[in-house]
């Protein structure tokens, strides 16, 4: 992909990606400079996305995300988005894996989901500090993360199982939240690197491998 072809995708998913943000107000981001701060981090992570020569990095837009008071449900529903707009726009599934390895990431230093107020109107709690540890966050480098996919073989690093293992479909769960759409596309597209780098690898076998242990959901 040429960089003018790159620019363009970049553009139009960000602004299809704030347009579903900025519409359901999902993310509580009512204000216009907020929705512009997260425009701007968008695009610089979809440019970077786009370009595996250059490293994908995190310490600003987990500061950005703090600063929006985004936490990981928020953060899911984004995802949600973003993936869903780079699809429309066949980016290829190295940067969709990129993306989705990001948020991921990012997603571990955010505090969890709101909990409910008391049915008496009570205040909520003040809950324990979910972030990682101090000694760690401010230098925002997390220990590497095992059971990886190890392309081309597409075997995991941690246990030299075919990827995604048991242990890694639990980590995803616990990484993705509620936000199952978001991890189908994100499986997906790894789906799609998989049988690029395997041609030998029957689909039906393949899909039940990367799609078939998601949750269903309930009606």
């Amino acid at each position: 992909m040429d960089s003018t072809e790159s620019d363009r995708v970049v553009r139009f998913a960000v602004a299809e990606t704030l347009a579903r943000v900025a519409g359901e107000d999902s993310l509580a981001l009512g204000e216009t400079d907020a929705l512009q701060s997260l425009g701007s981090a968008l695009r610089e992570v979809l440019r970077r996305a786009l370009d595996d020569r250059v490293p994908l990095t995190t310490p600003e837009f987990v500061d950005l995300c703090r600063d929006l008071h985004l936490n990981r449900d928020s953060l899911d529903l984004l995802g949600h988005h973003l993936l869903t707009a780079l699809l429309t726009h066949q980016v290829g599934p190295d940067a969709l894996v990129r993306v989705g390895a990001l948020l991921g990431t990012v997603r571990r230093y955010l505090p969890a989901g709101r909990q409910p107020t008391h049915r008496n109107g009570g205040p909520v709690p003040r809950r324990r500090d979910t972030r990682p540890d101090n000694n760690v966050v401010g230098r925002y480098r997390p220990k590497l993360p095992e059971h990886l996919p190890s392309p081309p073989t597409w075997t995991c690093t941690g246990c030299g199982r075919d990827w995604p293992c048991a242990t890694k479909q639990s980590q995803l769960l616990a990484e993705f939240g509620g936000a199952r759409a978001a991890l189908a596309v994100y499986l997906g597209s790894c789906l799609v690197a998989a049988a690029q780098d395997l041609p030998t690898l029957p689909l039906p076998g393949a899909r039940l491998r990367f799609l078939g242990w998601l949750p269903r959901a309930r009606i």
